[in-house]
């Protein structure tokens, strides 16, 4: 009879905890869906005010002669695609940010593959806008030591660029990695609760 009674109840257990899990993995799958529409609106908003300043190019004109031809085509539309200088980015710019919980490795910058989907796919909305700057800021709880963790915090977010650039063939001139430590916990939270731990994507919308 106790046997029987355990048993049940070991069942009950298992099946709650696998409800529990279920539900856990839908509404985080629902939370990263509003992001991603989060952070498409923001690349897709029009984009006020002064533009990033692009490097400085200089032009050798021999014989005081215009350019004419294929060649100076070709040279206009290099200029033209002259990649904007997003790190001269002012900190008073308008920005959209927006954050995701990309889970790295114990104690690494190295990161997740669980979160490899969820940084493909962010990847995809970046491209929707190829000449809007972004800061990638890393962000972390305030437990353990700070210094160590401003400087995790910057690697987790150069991983984090690193992985978008190389593996989805996004111009990395455009991502600004920054480290944040844990100077900046979300609102009405414990600076030590884990939740802090994220990746914020700062679109530059003026």
């Amino acid at each position: 009879m106790k046997v029987l009674v355990r048993s049940g109840i070991s069942g009950l257990m298992a099946a709650l905890l696998t409800s529990f899990l279920t539900v856990s993995v839908a509404n985080a799958a629902d939370d990263d869906a509003a992001k991603f529409k989060e952070l498409e609106r923001a690349m897709a908003a029009s984009q006020e005010g002064p533009a990033p300043k692009k490097p400085r190019t200089r032009a050798i004109v021999f014989d005081n002669e215009p350019q004419s031809g294929p060649n100076a085509a070709e040279s206009a539309k290099a200029v033209s695609s002259a990649p904007q200088d997003c790190t001269s980015v002012s900190p008073d710019a308008k920005m959209v940010a927006v954050d995701f919980a990309i889970q790295f490795n114990v104690a690494s910058s190295t990161v997740s593959s669980a979160s490899e989907p969820t940084l493909t796919q962010i990847a995809k909305i970046l491209a929707l806008s190829p000449d809007r700057c972004v800061l990638v800021e890393g962000h972390t709880d305030a437990t353990g030591n700070a210094d160590k963790n401003l400087t995790l915090s910057r690697d987790r977010a150069s991983s984090v660029v690193n992985f978008i650039a190389e593996r989805n063939g996004i111009d990395r001139k455009r991502l600004v990695p920054m480290g944040k430590g844990s100077s900046d916990p979300l609102k009405n939270l414990d600076p030590r609760d884990p939740k802090n731990r994220r990746v914020v994507f700062k679109v530059v919308t003026g």
